[in-house]
């Protein structure tokens, strides 16, 4: 179950990775993303989870990106709105 501030800080780190030109990033680069927005370990992985869910973020579709999450179209849209 994602935890109640799981929606607004996957919003937050979505805005972070898009205001950084990183839409497209490995997971250690998220969590320095994360970490730079005021998010601690315990709350990256339910902000990933949830934004996972929502189909806002999706594992990166070309070879050397293996390991790393993409935001989608939609997730995009979610910051933005």
């Amino acid at each position: 179950m994602a935890s109640k501030d799981a929606p607004a800080n996957a919003k937050r780190l979505l805005k972070a990775l898009i205001g950084r030109g990183t839409p497209v990033a490995p997971d250690n680069r998220i969590n320095l993303v994360a970490a730079d927005v005021g998010l601690d370990d315990g709350e990256i992985r339910p902000a990933i989870r949830y934004a996972k869910s929502q189909g806002w973020l999706e594992e990166a579709k070309f070879g050397h990106t293996k390991g790393w999450l993409s935001i989608t179209p939609v997730g995009k849209a979610a910051v933005e709105s």
